[in-house]
């Protein structure tokens, strides 16, 4: 009998544990529009993925950061950061500007997303919304395409994680409708338009938003990441086909942007396989110049844009209906896989 009340004393204290740790921190708003923090227990669904790791390990977690270039570009950068609570908050205070990280992106070319000063106040993940909320120096962009990429910067770098999908940005725990450089955070925000062209000009009604991956690097070619932009198009039947297309045609000129394929080369089709496109292009994709860099860029600029289309997770390449080899010996024969990530440099 005093055993089962020991077993039955236990599993009460289990219980109370289990719940405990599974509070944080919500917020409520008041008719005042400020936000108050309750504590509320969330499912460990909502919580932010967990790495394993053996006994006496430090946890680390492949993160992927949203940094500016020197062109005013947002570039996605894995890094690996120890796993802490509050993993989200830890990746967004690793956008803002601090000596330690400005000397450690000037090596890439990069900088830091967020102004100096920047403090996050408060964060809660539920049911797909991660609400954040910075203090005053958030505000502080140097003019209005700063304060777009940083307000992106929040959004992609949070969505990241497979617990979000949206992004409520407020500050000193009040939704604003606008920022200082008239940027919209009056709603959750989702992944859009990152490094929107802006070559389309007056009514876009009717266009559709697809995203190419040209590459960028150093003046001394010490570095290479690739860039996601978006570009405005006029949807006419496959999407995948006018992707690849706009590929081909590069990128806008003077943007410090290259594509190593030939702007000659024709795409002479393109089908699907279960979750395989097939691409056919012309033999002018044999003329990129040369060299192993210039052939996995062409590669991988391919394979990026063509696996951003939801159920494609890898490319087979043909030239002239032809698999085989490309002059640094990539093979194609068999089918590409996409990369876990974007970039992966060694910051």
């Amino acid at each position: 009998m005093l055993f089962k009340k020991f077993l039955l004393i236990v599993f009460i204290l289990l219980m109370a544990f289990s719940f405990t740790a599974c509070k944080t921190l919500v917020e409520k708003e008041t008719e005042e529009g400020e936000i108050k923090q309750e504590e509320l227990e969330i499912p460990d669904q909502q919580q932010p993925e967990e790495p394993a790791s053996s006994a006496g390990e430090t946890r680390m977690r492949q993160t992927v950061f949203y940094y500016v270039n020197s062109d005013g570009y947002l570039v996605p950068i894995m890094k690996e950061i120890k796993w802490v609570e509050g993993i989200g908050k830890a990746a967004v205070r690793g956008l803002i500007d601090t000596d330690e990280l400005r000397n450690e992106l000037e090596a890439q070319g990069l900088k830091p997303s967020l102004p100096s000063g920047t403090q996050i106040l408060g964060m809660t993940i539920r049911d797909g919304l991660a609400k954040i909320d910075f203090n005053e120096n958030f505000l502080n962009f140097e003019d209005a395409q700063a304060e777009k990429n940083g307000v992106n910067a929040v959004v992609y770098t949070l969505t990241e994680f497979q617990t979000v999908d949206r992004v409520q940005i407020m500050v000193n725990g009040k939704i604003l409708e606008t920022l200082n450089h008239g940027t919209y955070v009056g709603e959750p925000l989702t992944r859009k338009e990152i490094n929107l062209e802006d070559g389309v000009k007056g009514d876009v009604a009717g266009y559709s938003h697809i995203t190419l991956y040209f590459a960028s690097s150093g003046a001394d070619g010490s570095f290479q990441y690739f860039v996601p932009v978006t570009r405005r198009v006029k949807p006419e039947g496959n999407l995948m086909k006018t992707a690849l297309e706009e590929l081909i045609k590069g990128p806008c000129k003077g943007k410090n942007l290259y594509s190593s394929i030939p702007n000659d080369t024709k795409l002479l089709g393109i089908e699907t396989n279960g979750d395989m496109a097939i691409i056919d292009l012309s033999k002018e994709v044999m003329n990129y110049g040369g060299g192993i860099t210039n052939e996995m860029t062409l590669v991988k600029s391919i394979l990026l844009t063509l696996t951003q289309f939801p159920g494609i997770n890898s490319v087979k390449i043909k030239i002239e209906g032809k698999s085989g080899l490309l002059p640094e010996g990539t093979m194609l024969e068999q089918p590409i896989i996409k990369p876990v990530f974007i970039n992966s440099l060694n910051l």
